[in-house]
Order: C-alpha cells, then structure tokens, then sequence
C-alpha cells in the first residue's frame, strides 16, 4: 500500500524539487524557459523506478519512455534556442514521425518492402499526432489550461488501462498525471512557463501511452475515440460566465477541469460497458 501511494507522490516531489532547482540554477531567463523539463525528467525517474521497464525499447510499453526522453530533450533544445515557430512546428514533425515510425514498426528499421498502405498508416498517425501537440501548444499560452488538459487526457488513459486490465498502462498515466500536475501548482503560484519540453515531452508520453494500450487492448479503442474531444474543452469554458474578478483566475481552471471531466467520463463508461459485455 505505502509502495503504491509512494509510487504518485514521487513523481509530484520530484517535479517541484527539479523545477524550482533548475529555475533557480538557470537563471531569471535560462532556468525560468527550462524549468518545464522537470515534468518528464521526474515522470521517468518514478516511471523506470516504480514499474522496471526493459532498459531496451523491445515493446510498446518500454517504449514509452524513450519516445518521452527523445522528444523532451528536443523540447529543451527548442525552450533554450527559442527558434520561431515554424522550425519548432517543423522539430516536433520530425519527432512525432520518429516516435510514430517506431511504435508501428517496433523500431527504426526500414519493413521491406515499403508497401503504400503501411507509409500511409504512418502518415496518418503522425498528422493526428501533431494535431494534438499543436492543440496543447496552442493552449500553453493560456496559462495552466494546456497542462490541465494533458492531466486530464491522461487520467482518462489511465482509467480506461484500469478497466482493460493493464495495471502497468494505468499507473503510467497516473505517474503522468501526478508530475503534470505538480508543474501545474507550479505554474498558478510562480507563473512557470509551459515550454516545448512539457508540450512535446509530456505530449509525446502520452501519445505513445494512448498507442501501447490500444495495441495491449484492441477493444478499448471505440472508447479511446472520445478522449480527443477534452482538447476541445477550453473553447467551451471560455464562454462560461464568471465573475469580473480576481476569484475568476481560480474558478476557470475548475470549469475547465470539469468540461474535460465529460468527455473523459464517456470514455471510461463507454470502455466499462464494453468490459462487461
């Protein structure tokens, strides 16, 4: 039981240790721009130390967290270079169609031969895997509300593992979940930016969760479907009425919360009902 607790309260400490050492040892610019990469450095230390995954990528599980180290250390890059957009845009193609290429084919190698109907499957995951990176990155300027909708994006995974019977995939989300969250108090108390190594890091993390469980649980897909609709969330919650006042800055991230609380729940329900037929 103390393993299990220890196992989300973890990647939480470790998330405001990292963060705030690495703000503070980088600097008023440095350090304010790289401080974000604490959310996928301590979801992979919790991550490899609580559920032992292969050190080698050999299966979509393990590879998990070297799609998410990859692609947060190029968010690093990005947050230190801070290029214009279009080559960031470009940048996260390039690693989105890495991370895509590997979980299809289970490695880098090239399948001989390169039929259409595999490159075409690639393509297509790839362009909705950059939808959703550009949603999140799109969002980040909005203070927490990309980091709430990773959270929530991910708990839904998490829950969903949890009714197919994937233990290792649910707590995977719920370690993912607990050090997006972590950042999120981090960013509410000192305005931490949300910089490429959280919107590519932790997007990629959960990108390559959501294909390991519809690969373990090809049942659970028809309810995977529905999840996509929480980065749609934040449209709805800014035409919510609030007060025009400071109190408003803590009501609209729980309006948002709650909006992509809908789509979630349908997800789970939808993946229950399918459980129990």
């Amino acid at each position: 039981m103390l393993n299990s607790v220890m196992m989300y309260v973890a990647p939480f400490a470790l998330t405001l240790v990292f963060a705030g050492g690495i703000r503070g040892l980088g600097g008023a610019e440095r350090g304010v721009r790289a401080a974000g990469s604490a959310v996928v450095l301590s979801f992979l230390i919790s991550w490899g130390f609580f559920l032992r995954p292969d050190w080698v990528p050999a299966n979509d599980f393990s590879r998990i967290g070297h799609i998410a180290l990859g692609a947060a250390l190029v968010g690093l890059v990005l947050d230190l270079m801070a290029p214009r957009r279009f080559w960031a845009a470009a940048a996260a193609a390039i690693v989105l169609l890495i991370s895509t290429w590997a979980s299809v084919r289970g490695g880098l190698s090239l399948p001989a031969p390169l039929g259409v109907g595999w490159a075409a499957s690639v393509a297509a995951l790839t362009a909705a895997a950059f939808l959703v990176i550009a949603r999140l990155d799109a969002a980040r300027s909005h203070g927490a509300v990309a980091l709430i909708l990773l959270a929530a994006a991910a708990l839904g995974l998490s829950l969903i593992a949890w009714v197919a019977g994937e233990p290792s995939l649910a707590s995977t989300g719920l370690i993912l979940v607990s050090s997006v969250l972590a950042y999120t108090v981090m960013q509410w108390a000192m305005a931490a930016a949300v910089g490429d190594s959280i919107i590519l890091g932790a997007g990629a993390a959960l990108l390559a969760l959501a294909w390991a469980l519809a690969e373990a649980q090809p049942w659970v897909r028809p309810a995977m479907i529905f999840l996509p609709l929480i980065f749609f969330a934040e449209g709805t919650a800014k035409r919510v009425p609030l007060p025009a006042a400071r109190i408003s800055l803590v009501l609209y991230p729980l309006v948002l919360a709650g909006l992509a609380a809908l789509p979630l729940a349908l997800a789970v329900v939808i993946a229950y009902v399918m459980a129990m037929a």
